[in-house]
């Protein structure tokens, strides 16, 4: 069923000099660049890398290259596999989003239509509007997309389960539809009048920081650090993330800055 990586999706904090980076020193062949992403070739082995800076597309993503996602959505029973959402059409193909037999969430894409456009994987147009306007909280069918991902509210930012909330509660909004921040207000929003289910303790553990660390990250939220639950999923967050990672060997994932924000917060 798996045939590959079709592309990983970075995020990344200056656009232009990740480009020459991964172009110049890493000696990756830069197939598309533009205002908010560039894509690299990988060897010859067809898959590529989206470097970006869009706050619409995730923080980090791999899709994995199938043969065809509705012929597997026919046989998801037979399978064992578990669709979040039904497939959606893509510039090139289908895509979705599965959680197989132990509970892992994988993003899958095929190449079954003729494009000549590169794409950067978003679901189908018109899903990532740049000005989006405040919209309704629909409390029911959160609630139920919450219950399918299976992940507390605190532990869903910055994660393929957030990506599979998110895809399923907007998926027959009209256009424009809310963005990620929005939606993470509605999920606030339902949290904060006692309507969103306990789901127990969060799946992954904050990570461990140095005293020197967890004062730097403090310093940086100042007034934030009582506010934040406003954070994901908006340009402070991002701001915060690049400061504290651009002196560190190897940066903190955005899911792991975030926990380690919580936890600090508290």
């Amino acid at each position: 069923m798996l045939r590959g990586i079709d592309r990983i999706l970075l995020r990344v904090s200056a656009l232009p000099a990740a480009v020459r980076h991964y172009r110049d020193l890493l000696g990756l062949k830069l197939e598309r660049e533009d205002r908010n992403l560039a894509v690299f070739s990988i060897g010859q082995s067809g898959s590529q890398l989206v470097l970006h800076d869009d706050p619409d597309l995730p923080t980090d993503a791999t899709y994995f290259l199938v043969d065809d996602v509705r012929q597997i959505y026919a046989d998801r029973e037979k399978l064992n596999i578990t669709f979040v959402s039904p497939p959606v059409p893509v510039s090139r193909g289908f895509r979705a989003t599965i959680r197989d037999a132990f509970g892992v969430v994988m993003l899958i894409i095929d190449r079954t239509t003729s494009a000549a456009a590169v794409e950067d994987a978003r679901p189908a147009a018109g899903l990532f509007p740049g000005v989006v306007p405040r919209a309704p909280v629909r409390r029911s069918r959160l609630v139920e997309v919450y219950l399918s991902v299976g992940r507390t509210a605190d532990d869903l930012p910055y994660t393929p389960h957030f990506e599979s909330l998110f895809e399923q509660y907007i998926a027959d909004l009209p256009d424009p539809k809310p963005d990620r921040a929005e939606v993470w207000r509605h999920l606030l929003t339902t949290r904060k009048a006692g309507k969103l289910p306990r789901l127990g303790e969060a799946a992954s553990s904050p990570p461990e920081l140095s005293i020197e660390e967890r004062t730097e990250l403090r310093d940086l939220l100042g007034k934030d650090i009582g506010k934040r639950d406003r954070l994901p999923y908006s340009r402070r967050f991002e701001e915060i993330a690049s400061t504290f990672n651009q002196a560190r060997r190897r940066p903190i994932a955005a899911h792991q800055l975030w926990r380690a924000i919580a936890t600090l917060s508290k």
